[in-house]
């Protein structure tokens, strides 16, 4: 028969043994809970970093949300934080880098209804974009609740409306590569397709020599920062002459049947063409 200390000398080997193993279960249970907590909703792949969600504003009853996100996105803070912002920051600020996706989600489904890749270049089509998450107020980008050149965290899904349907649905993204030059994007929702859609930009362009062209644009220079003569309807210029270029004028309507903008653009370089 066993002494007594060795008896219990082996029971609490016995306790420790099953306290251990309730630990390890107990560990698991809440690795595996926190995993579940960081999925990424509406059966958005892994890696998927929700930017920003707004829902839309409908009168049917589809419950439908715009979702901004990103794959894997890099966090690229200000290097000179406090310094007056340079051209390019005035759009970027401390920004998230990577590719991004906007989705249009059925809210009460839990699913996505389709996805548009946001690509910054017309011509290169690299799957990398610019998104601010802290950036000054009073520049590109709406930031709630702090005064004009303090930062804060700005809203992207700022929804408005661009295609003079009288529908807030609509949100652009902006990108200023210098202190001339700022290109403008334009994303929102369908009632037609009950989908999200990037906005094309048809544009017969009239150079200097006379030259016609047209093309199909994604990103167009002002564009949507600027504000339209009537709904659905804009008349700019902007002089590049100073930069040795043209005096660039725009006249853009939305077609509201083809879902798209078409217009002109007439480059001159005396000011009086």
């Amino acid at each position: 028969m066993k002494r007594l200390p060795d008896r219990l000398a082996a029971l609490n080997l016995k306790m420790m043994r099953t306290t251990l193993a309730a630990f390890i279960v107990l560990l698991s249970l809440a690795f595996s809970t926190q995993a579940q907590t960081r999925r990424p909703p509406y059966g958005l792949p892994a890696g998927a970093q929700v930017i920003e969600e707004r829902a839309l504003e409908l009168k049917d009853g589809k419950k439908r949300s715009l979702v901004l996100w990103m794959l894997r996105p890099k966090r690229n803070p200000r290097e000179t934080p406090g310094e007056p912002y340079t051209c390019p920051e005035e759009t970027r600020g401390s920004y998230y880098s990577g590719p991004a996706r906007v989705s249009l989600v059925d809210t009460a489904a839990g699913r996505v209804v389709n996805t548009v890749k946001i690509i910054e270049d017309d011509s290169e089509g690299a799957d990398e974009v610019n998104i601010p998450y802290r950036i000054h107020a009073g520049s590109y980008y709406h930031v709630e609740g702090v005064a004009a050149g303090s930062e804060g965290r700005p809203t992207i899904l700022w929804l408005k409306d661009f295609n003079g349907d009288g529908l807030a649905h609509e949100f652009t993204l902006f990108d200023a590569e210098a202190c001339m030059g700022l290109r403008t994007a334009l994303y929102g929702y369908s009632e037609k397709q009950d989908r999200v859609i990037q906005y094309p930009l048809s544009l017969e362009t009239t150079d200097t020599d006379g030259k016609k062209a047209t093309e199909v644009l994604n990103w167009v220079d002002y564009l949507f920062n600027e504000r339209p003569a009537a709904p659905g309807l804009w008349k700019f210029e902007i002089d590049y002459r100073g930069r040795g270029g043209s005096l660039d004028r725009y006249e853009v309507r939305y077609n509201m049947q083809a879902e798209r903008f078409e217009g002109t653009l007439t480059q001159t370089t005396d000011e009086q063409q």
